[in-house]
């Protein structure tokens, strides 16, 4: 009993800035997924005698590395964890990412060579900024040590239920079951100056007044104006998941209260910068934006 408690400790208390950070002489970009490329081999090499030490020895035999792999033509989320024989989790809790369909071709991922769950000490926009000066160096002098930095690393541990479930896209409901969707997530045409825009949510047609529900159980941060998005509410959720309700004209809930999902948190308005009655739906991550239909279909 006692030496499985001192287990428990170890993988609870491991800390990514106490790990040996000594150099490896691969490099830390993957080139391709294909069973032949040398950087992938010594990948699930490194993963599997991670994995046997972590069960047998309570402790990661490797030091643990930052490997960077950027998405192809035809390939996803699940085309990674099954070719690296990475976790699900491992790379999802790494990367900060809200849902499998988060990333796509171009985007960068980074894969640990050790299965476990990452807890982070620093911003999303802190991690993509070093991932992007990464990328602008030879390979041969790109070090992904400082990647490491500000995150705790708990071997060998699983998302809880509750996070997969959300990781899943099964955590959040519709806002407006019936409402029709009159403009989609991303890149847009705006309708008021009709110039090219990033468009962070969806937007959903009903008529004002028509009652808006809470997507998923959590906590109201925001509730009043907040510039083009009019009247606002901002929940909050577990595992630094948010949701944005825009353009209302009736606001039932005040900062501070709990909400449980399905409940009436306010009505479709106008207000703000719209051209029709319509609420604007947001779901994020960290502060991330992602798109709302994978979690749902509007």
């Amino acid at each position: 009993m006692r030496n499985k408690a001192a287990f428990v400790f170890l993988l609870g208390a491991l800390s990514l800035s106490t790990v040996d950070g000594r150099r490896q002489e691969t490099g830390p970009w993957i080139s391709s997924l294909d069973n032949s490329t040398p950087e992938l081999q010594t990948l699930r090499d490194q993963i599997r005698t991670n994995l046997r030490s972590s069960y047998r020895e309570q402790r990661l035999q490797l030091p643990l590395k930052i490997y960077l792999y950027r998405l192809k033509e035809n390939e996803n989320f699940f085309t990674v964890v099954t070719r690296t024989g990475q976790d699900p989790d491992t790379i999802a809790s790494l990367n900060g990412l809200a849902h499998p369909a988060s990333v796509g071709p171009g985007d960068v991922l980074m894969i640990p060579n050790a299965r476990g769950v990452f807890r982070r000490n620093r911003s999303l926009q802190e991690v993509a900024l070093l991932k992007e000066n990464l990328q602008k160096k030879p390979q041969s002098q790109a070090s992904t040590d400082k990647l490491l930095d500000g995150f705790k690393f708990y071997p060998g541990r699983r998302f809880e239920p509750e996070e997969r479930f959300y990781f899943r896209g099964q955590g959040f409901s519709h806002p407006l079951p019936g409402a029709v969707l009159s403009s989609g997530y991303g890149n847009r045409r705006d309708p008021i100056n009709n110039r090219k825009s990033f468009h962070g949510g969806i937007d959903l047609a009903a008529k004002v007044g028509t009652p808006v529900l809470a997507s998923a159980p959590g906590k109201v941060i925001h509730a009043g104006p907040a510039g083009g998005y009019g009247n606002l509410i901002i929940l909050e959720h577990r595992f630094e998941y948010t949701t944005y309700y825009g353009h209302l004209s009736k606001i039932n809930v005040k900062k501070g209260d709990s909400v449980s999902q399905g409940q009436k948190i306010g009505e479709v308005g106008k207000t703000g910068r719209v051209t029709g009655p319509h609420l604007h739906f947001e779901i994020r991550k960290d502060g991330k934006h992602t798109a709302p239909s994978k979690f749902f279909h509007p």
